[in-house]
């Protein structure tokens, strides 16, 4: 009976908080987490569904893992709810009561405070305000601290979710995990406007490509070219090394990836390129779930273009975790025609397992090893090794990097098969048909004089 009573209560009870049309004032700030469903999720839901930007300003707690080893469970319990008490105090001298969304605690150590848009002028203001409340709940707690206490230090992050990303509960997540990164110095302070700025260039396809000639060391002909790419003009991120390395921080680098192949297509399609094609592609992109489809699609918007003459070049950028799913990933795409190359040979992760395991159609030696080879007698060992690998795995060679005629010299005479590089052109833009056979045959009479000077 007794039993009965209490289940028709709380079923009643239950029935009550999911009628609720917007959660109560006394759900907003830490709900409890026995809650069926997260209040301060729900009123960020509902702000953003009018279009609306919001801001996450987030204070972590330091050193929190050595407290918890530490203390004892009722000191912990005391610090979480001083902490929560002190910013619940702190928060009317930092924004009026109608711009905060709601303040949550994301974990033991995180807490987080979320406002409108119109509670701040932008970035800069938001974290103004992060930084100000970060040091005087700081500051408070260390004047209540008691002697065995050891200093309780607060680090703050801040970051804005905006109207773009459709999923609040995705962007709430990829909020914390920004903020948090700042944070903890993981991240620099401004890297939520970095982002963003990134994702206007994505939006605007504002990213260009350039292209490397590569060549036949034999008969100075045109073998293919390599696709390279520049950020905007006058911005952060022109060199590709800003670029890229910021988009993978960004979670952004598989996006920048998919729009360099687009690009790139779109260049080989417009100048109606015949020969062999070198777009990069790092692990991260390679192993991204949608990328084979995506490439794909892609290609089906340039019928002028085939697959077998799309070279894919592994970038050794980063490393590769599992090779048995790349490999799979490398045969599914072989299927279709598409070829792989491993670059950066010699430098980088673990250079010769990434041949050994992957068996790519083309190894390109990295500059490193092919600068000054004429004169170090270390590094001609190491490339007549390298080519003996590529040629016991069925192989081609490409030496990239040449700048000198000496060192063009040593590759002719350790018959490299192909050759790239400033000493026969410097990455340019893709020019009309007529004007690149008059620069080819500029750098074909190049590689021939260079032959009859110096015999093998």
């Amino acid at each position: 009976m007794t039993f009965s009573f209490a289940s028709g209560e709380w079923k009643e009870r239950i029935r009550m908080l999911l009628r609720l049309p917007y959660p109560s004032r006394a759900l907003r700030f830490f709900p409890p987490e026995f809650t069926f469903r997260n209040p301060v999720l729900s009123l960020v839901k509902r702000y953003r569904s009018q279009g609306k930007s919001c801001g996450l300003i987030l204070l972590y707690l330091e050193d929190f893992h050595h407290m918890f080893s530490t203390y004892s469970e009722a000191r912990l319990c005391a610090l979480q709810s001083r902490i929560r008490q002190t910013i619940l105090e702190l928060l009317p001298s930092c924004f009026r009561d109608k711009d905060v969304i709601g303040v949550r605690q994301f974990a033991l150590d995180d807490y987080g405070i979320f406002v409108k848009e119109q509670a701040v002028c932008g970035f800069d203001e938001l974290q103004r305000k992060a930084q100000e409340l970060q040091k005087e709940v700081s500051r408070r707690l260390r004047m209540h601290a008691d002697d065995a206490q050891a200093p309780v230090s607060l680090q703050s992050g801040c970051y804005i979710i905006g109207p773009d990303l459709e999923n609040t509960s995705a962007g709430i997540q990829a909020a914390y995990h920004y903020a948090r990164c700042i944070a903890t110095r993981k991240l620099p302070p401004h890297f939520c406007l970095t982002r963003e700025h990134l994702l206007d260039i994505l939006k605007q396809e504002s990213i260009f490509v350039l292209a490397q000639p590569i060549l036949n060391l034999a008969s100075g002909e045109l073998y293919g070219w390599e696709i390279l790419t520049r950020g905007p003009q006058n911005s952060p991120f022109h060199t590709p090394a800003e670029l890229f390395d910021m988009a993978y921080q960004a979670d952004l680098l598989s996006r920048f990836e998919f729009l360099v192949i687009k690009k790139a297509f779109m260049e080989i399609s417009s100048r109606a390129i015949q020969e062999q094609v070198f777009i990069n592609v790092t692990p991260v992109s390679l192993g991204h779930p949608l990328f084979l489809h995506q490439l794909l699609e892609t290609l089906k918007q340039f019928p002028a273009i085939s697959a077998s003459q799309v070279v894919l070049e592994i970038t050794e950028r980063h490393a590769i975790r599992d090779f048995q799913y790349i490999g799979a990933v490398m045969n599914a795409c072989r299927a279709h025609g598409f070829r792989f190359a491993v670059d950066d040979a010699g430098a980088g992760y673990s250079s010769l397992q990434s041949i050994s395991e992957l068996v790519p159609d083309i190894i390109k030696i990295d500059r490193s090893v092919i600068a000054e080879i004429d004169r170090m007698s270390v590094k001609q060992s190491l490339l007549k090794a390298l080519l003996h690998f590529a040629d016991n795995m069925n192989c081609q060679v490409i030496a990239e990097g040449v700048e000198r005629p000496e060192e063009l010299s040593m590759l002719c005479e350790m018959q490299v098969h192909m050759v790239q590089g400033f000493y026969f052109a410097r990455p340019q833009p893709l020019v009309t048909d007529q004007e690149r056979v008059q620069q080819l045959q500029l750098v074909k009479e190049k590689i021939v004089g260079h032959r009859h000077m110096h015999p093998a």
